[in-house]
């Protein structure tokens, strides 16, 4: 016991204070980030840009360098894509899952050989290293498609995507120097400056080790504890090959809430592909508000009609038809319809992490005037 003591006298308790003091300023450091940023991003302000999958524009992203510089959500990026007229996106696959809600037009998507068509209103699913496309079925209009990507598979180290195709139109820079593989495939290009850019960016040991998990098959004979994390993966891929890729919104219902009128598109409730996210949408009937809550899980809304305003922590921020409206980690929040006379509606999209931390639900605090009890 003396040993043990004098051992314990030994250790400098300095070290743990440094420790706590450490996570303690990076925790106001970001709380202090996230109130300097808007919670409104407009659609206007943000560029269509080229990417190996489609023209797009990225609202915000949620990678190491990108977290919390333009917006004030850290756990899932957010954007819109365009596919043309009888076009098709870039064909790749990811370890992260996605979410997509088709704002305009219809089309296909082929996810591991398999189409599933979908149209305006759908929620589409990107379940975990699926090999993927997009396909709009029109010759003459446009396919607009509003989705998330989480970051916590950058924090798990297993993020990175696997190029396989290009999209449609995709146009290197004007007398960029390209970049080939050993076996004369294009796989990206020099800028002016020198810099690299390559349309896949994955660690390929990890990817020949994810290929060979996801390749194997194995029955559950459930013969011990340890067996059935053996066959966990293989029920885990059946689960999601086998739970519907796209989910149609005329197949939703809505409901009168204490929150106001909503339409579940996927919750923890019901089986889906997706692990990471909740999906409804809400509509605000002219001049009215929504109710008021707060919950852990960050939330992102794209305005589908109408203007209007939200609440947040006693703050106003308005929005209009386009605009991504973000609502950040244990934000009391209430929207507003600034609209006398048409509603408005949005589709939101949020965090499923804390209901998987054990940190799940609403805490609710107002309900909205049309509530009937």
């Amino acid at each position: 016991m003396e040993k043990h003591l004098e051992r314990r006298r030994e250790q400098d308790p300095k070290e743990y204070v440094r420790s706590v003091e450490r996570l303690w300023l990076r925790v106001q450091n970001d709380k202090n980030r996230v109130a300097s940023l808007p919670h409104v991003i407009k659609f206007d302000d943000v560029p269509w840009r080229q990417s190996a999958q489609s023209y797009r524009k990225a609202f915000f992203d949620c990678g190491p360098q990108e977290r919390l510089t333009a917006a004030p959500i850290s756990s899932i990026g957010v954007h819109e894509q365009i596919i043309p007229p009888s076009g098709k996106s870039g064909r790749h696959r990811h370890y992260f899952e996605a979410i997509f809600y088709i704002v305009e037009g219809r089309g296909y998507e082929i996810h591991d050989g398999e189409r599933y068509p979908w149209e305006a209103g759908d929620i589409m699913i990107v379940p975990t290293y699926c090999v993927h496309q997009h396909f709009n079925s029109s010759s003459s209009e446009d396919a607009r498609l509003f989705f998330s990507v989480p970051a916590v598979y950058e924090v798990l180290m297993i993020a990175g995507t696997e190029q396989i195709e290009m999209h449609t139109d995709y146009n290197f820079p004007a007398g960029a120097p390209l970049l080939y593989s050993t076996d004369g495939q294009v796989v990206g290009y020099k800028t002016e400056d020198g810099e690299e850019v390559r349309f896949s960016q994955v660690d390929l040991d990890l990817q020949r080790v994810m290929a060979e998990k996801h390749g194997a098959d194995y029955e559950n004979t459930a013969a011990n504890t340890y067996e059935r994390y053996v066959t966990t993966l293989t029920e885990q891929r059946r689960v999601r090959q086998s739970a519907p890729h796209v989910i149609r919104e005329r197949d939703c219902i809505w409901e009168d809430t204490r929150m106001g009128r909503l339409k579940y598109l996927i919750h923890p409730y019901t089986s889906s592909g997706l692990y990471v996210y909740d999906a409804f949408i809400q509509e605000i009937p002219p001049g009215g508000r929504s109710g008021r809550h707060r919950h852990v899980s960050e939330e992102v809304h794209k305005i589908l009609e109408g203007k209007g305003f939200d609440v947040h922590d006693s703050k106003r921020w308005d929005w209009e038809t386009g605009d991504v409206v973000c609502i950040p980690v244990n934000t009391v929040h209430q929207h507003f319809n600034a609209d006398s006379r048409k509603p408005a509606k949005f589709v939101a999209f949020q965090s499923r992490l804390p209901h998987h931390l054990g940190q799940g639900g609403v805490q609710h605090i107002e309900d909205a005037p049309t509530h009937q009890g």
